[in-house]
């Protein structure tokens, strides 16, 4: 009787070892010596049933050819389980192998494509709404159109230059939009008080620059009445360089934390913002790439308001100015599997 528990033990931890590597290997498809610790791997696993078999019933018997030679009995069993299991095993892996190579490729081809797409501009607003699993009241939406359909967030993002230069009226930009629309104006259209550059040109004073994700705060100007914002945001999102215009800042991704940290500081509390709207940051004429901006943007959001357990922000918008950007954009947030619709 001892003699056969002290079997099944060894039986089960061949067993479990075997699993173990197993599993191991699946995870890490570049280990060195891969292929000699799958064989080891099926080794002990073969070694369980076997082992189990003939611990209840000596008397039973297998028997086979392998490779030319003849086997019984469990030596027998061993190697078919053996030499089945490590050759299933191995042939299994490469066809993960070319999967994952089909995969990345199929990745790169969707890349190109939308690279080459004609980007056509939304023209209405409507939402796409994902929900923090482990915190529910916790939204980030990406809302489409341009920035002047939108009446949805208390704070609305300015994507600036280091210079907190606003863009002008007239450039196709999220910075220049946001100026027309929060200055005031005649009843022609024609701006007679240029009050959020205005205001920012103030809180600059006499510095000509600030860091790279500096987060200025203005008041919202007409915009407090036409679209609901409560305060302005202007981050130092691009950096200019003489001969080449502008860039993205190296980490881009800190304009997202930082805007969210001053939303909830002391001094904004009794405002009870609950939403903020960010643009594509960098995207625009600094050209910065949009999936891999996109990506780091929507991870910070994601991560601030995870780990923030005072933040009074629950909703975080990201606009989605065109057909492409919100194809890649919804391709991202969807794998995220920290979100759920």
């Amino acid at each position: 009787m001892q003699h056969t528990i002290l079997i099944l033990i060894m039986a089960l931890f061949s067993l479990l070892t075997g699993l173990a590597l197993y599993f191991w290997l699946n995870a890490h498809f570049n280990a060195r010596y891969f292929y000699t610790t799958m064989l080891i791997s099926w080794l002990l696993i073969a070694l369980f049933p076997v082992m189990l078999i003939f611990s209840f019933f000596p008397q039973s018997s297998a028997s086979g050819n392998i490779f030319g030679f003849s086997l019984a009995g469990a030596i027998a069993a061993f190697f078919v389980i053996w030499w089945y299991g490590t050759r299933s095993a191995l042939a299994a892996q490469k066809i993960d192998v070319l999967e994952d190579k089909i995969r990345g490729l199929e990745e790169k081809q969707r890349d190109i494509s939308h690279e080459r797409r004609t980007p056509i501009v939304l023209q209405h607003c409507e939402t796409f709404i994902y929900k923090l699993k482990h915190k529910r009241s916790k939204r980030i939406v990406l809302i489409t159109g341009g920035i002047e359909l939108v009446k949805v967030a208390d704070i609305w993002v300015s994507s600036e230059n280091t210079n907190m230069e606003m863009s002008r009226f007239y450039e196709n930009s999220v910075s220049g939009v946001i100026r027309y629309y929060g200055a005031k104006k005649d009843q022609a259209g024609n701006v007679i008080d240029d009050t959020i550059a205005r205001e920012l040109s103030g809180a600059m004073g006499k510095d000509l620059y600030v860091q790279p994700g500096t987060v200025i705060i203005t008041n919202a100007g007409d915009l407090q009445q036409t679209h609901n914002v409560k305060k302005l945001f202007h981050v130092a999102a691009v950096q200019g360089e003489v001969g080449t215009g502008y860039q993205p800042i190296r980490n881009i991704q800190l304009c997202v934390t930082k805007a969210l940290q001053k939303a909830d500081t002391e001094e904004l509390r009794s405002l009870a913002l609950k939403s903020i709207l960010f643009p594509l940051l960098g995207t625009g004429t600094a050209k910065g790439d949009v999936k891999e901006t996109a990506r780091k943007l929507i991870e910070a959001a994601i991560s601030y308001l995870e780990t923030s357990e005072k933040s009074t922000i629950e909703c975080v918008y990201f606009l989605m100015w065109t057909n492409v950007e919100l194809e890649v954009c919804r391709g991202i947030v969807e794998e995220v599997e920290r979100l759920a619709k």
